[in-house]
């Protein structure tokens, strides 16, 4: 059984000064129980792990050293794809499978046909008040599928809202859903995830640092979903590119990352753009003063669903963080030798970041 999100498992940050490490590194269940990714877990991290890294003679961390770090056994790279109360919060298996949601059909098989076929906790949290048209504010940890939380219920009503109209949808359309994230690699993975699991709603992905020249054609041939980062959006609107007068459904997600880069002026005058009839549904990890603020003042009576607590960690369920002290470059290179030689099986796959680039393993 495949679940509808991947977790990783352990992240590594090697630093000669922790706390202002070089790099971090977490492993990732993909579809296959085998097959594993390195992604980064910590973006603004300085520094970085070097692009040269090469199996080292000999060995600065041995295996028992890194399973002394503690959270790896023999089964570390075994995913239990088994659905259990614990892990479901008491919901049987069954209760969470993707076809016994009363989704349309083509949304099921697009759903299936990505392997996905049953549901996370948060998952199963957010769609009934979701589909109930509640606003929903929703602490999460990354990792525990936010983007399918909000987005099954929108997919879900969007197609049934074509499946209702008697003519096709109309050409330069404007956006029935807007998306906010605060960076552009978290836009772009929500607007694949949405495209992927409906494709046959229009998407686009917003964000800095590129022509305008694709994202406003995309925009006048008309979108179902805007997926986009603050600065843009605020660009794209006040060139009049992008016209917000028919958004069903806003959603921020990772609200909290919004004030930690700087875009809660931006964001406050995009919420102000919307119509005042709209669903809205705020995600984040921890819940700041400014988020607050967000949810009195946007939200309408917004439910609240908790899956943190007072739980300090960000971090997602089965993640387990390790800070490793390397005195210089070298040692670095060769202890991530020693942690891809360790813990990922042939045929696996890595990604290690050296500051803003990634190098592919």
């Amino acid at each position: 059984m495949t679940t509808a999100t991947s977790k990783p498992v352990a992240s590594f940050l090697l630093s000669d000064k922790l706390g202002l490490g070089c790099g971090c590194l977490s492993l990732r269940p993909l579809r296959s129980k085998k097959a594993l990714l390195l992604r980064p877990e910590l973006r603004r991290m300085r520094g970085g792990v070097s692009c040269s890294a090469v199996a080292a003679p000999e060995s600065l961390l041995s295996e028992d050293f890194l399973r002394g770090l503690g959270g790896f056994d023999g089964d570390i790279m075994s995913v239990d794809d088994s659905d259990d109360e614990d892990r479901n919060g008491g919901v049987t298996g069954d209760e969470l499978e993707v076809k016994r949601l009363g989704l349309p059909q083509r949304l099921v098989e697009s759903l299936e046909l990505r392997g996905i076929t049953q549901l996370f906790p948060i998952q199963r949290a957010v769609l009934v008040p979701a589909l109930e048209g509640r606003d929903i504010i929703a602490r999460a940890k990354t990792g525990t599928g936010k983007t399918l939380a909000f987005g099954i219920p929108i997919m879900k009503k969007l197609s049934e809202d074509d499946a209702a109209r008697s003519s096709q949808r109309r050409l330069g359309r404007f956006p029935r859903v807007l998306v906010l994230a605060p960076t552009r690699e978290l836009a772009k993975q929500v607007e694949k995830e949405i495209q992927d699991s409906a494709p046959y709603l229009s998407t686009v992905c917003v964000y800095g640092g590129v022509s305008y020249t694709s994202q406003q054609s995309a925009l006048r041939r008309g979108v179902d979903v805007v997926v986009g980062t603050p600065g843009r959006l605020i660009d794209l609107i006040k060139g009049n590119s992008l016209q917000l007068d028919e958004v069903q459904f806003l959603v921020l997600d990772e609200a909290d990352q919004m004030l930690a880069v700087g875009f809660e002026e931006d964001v406050e005058v995009i919420l102000e753009t919307l119509p005042p009839k709209r669903q809205s549904m705020l995600f984040s990890a921890t819940m700041p003063a400014w988020v607050n603020k967000l949810a009195r003042k946007y939200l309408d009576k917004p439910l609240t669903i908790d899956l943190v607590g007072h739980q300090d960690e960000k971090l997602a369920e089965g993640i387990k963080l390790y800070a490793i002290p390397a005195a210089t470059s070298n040692s670095k290179r060769s202890i991530l030798s020693d942690l891809i030689a360790v813990f990922l099986p042939n045929k696996s796959y890595s990604i290690i970041f050296d500051i803003n680039e990634p190098i592919y393993h």
